[in-house]
């Protein structure tokens, strides 16, 4: 079998150590960092996710997921004691699940021990409320579960929030009914410099 045409250059020791050299500096130097945000530049993010992540800050993401829980209960027009959770942030797993520069915000609450309206009342209003408001109802129905309870969930294709509200009516044990709702914004990115 001939020689390959560089084959002599290839046996020199010096010719294999300045080839190494030449190709794992740049690794050295610029770092798993480095290699990150080139990803990150070639729209990895984008392409995983299916959208370019918004870059918001997160007060301002929490304040709208807020003010979407408020709305929603608003709708029901029902009253009664509802859980004081706010929304939080929420790792963006499909891409950053170590929470450093993508996130989501997640805002689960409840509605139980109603004084006025009932609980049917509140999912008929939020049902017909919904679509007036620019949400999409993309699933209503029953639960996969064994309770089989009410649901609704909806997605706003403007601000690209979803929403699951589930009557809770039969539930284990002594526990009361109640609505759960679950409020959620798509991921976004931290502004530059801004930390999670």
């Amino acid at each position: 079998m001939s020689e390959p045409r560089f084959g002599i250059l290839r046996k020199s020791r010096k010719f294999s150590w300045l080839v190494c050299v030449v190709v794992t500096a740049p690794l050295v130097l610029t770092g798993c960092s480095s290699m990150n945000d080139n990803s990150e530049t070639k729209g990895n993010a984008e392409a995983k996710l299916g959208y370019k992540p918004e870059v918001r800050a997160v007060e301002d993401a929490k304040q709208e997921v807020n003010a979407i829980s408020s709305n929603l209960l608003d709708w029901m027009g029902v009253e009664g004691k509802v859980t004081e959770s706010g929304a939080t942030v929420s790792a963006c797993e499909a891409i950053d699940p170590d929470l450093t520069k993508y996130y989501t915000i997640h805002h689960p609450w409840s509605v139980y021990k109603l004084s006025k309206g009932t609980f049917e009342t509140a999912m008929r209003n939020v049902r017909e409320r919904l679509p007036k408001h620019g949400w999409e109802i993309t699933q209503e129905g029953e639960t996969k579960s064994r309770a089989r309870n009410p649901e609704i969930v909806a997605v706003n294709r403007r601000t690209h929030h979803w929403v699951q509200i589930e009557w809770a009516k039969e539930r284990s044990g002594d526990l009361e009914e109640l609505i759960s709702v679950d409020v959620d914004s798509r991921c976004y990115r931290v502004p530059k410099g801004a930390e999670l």
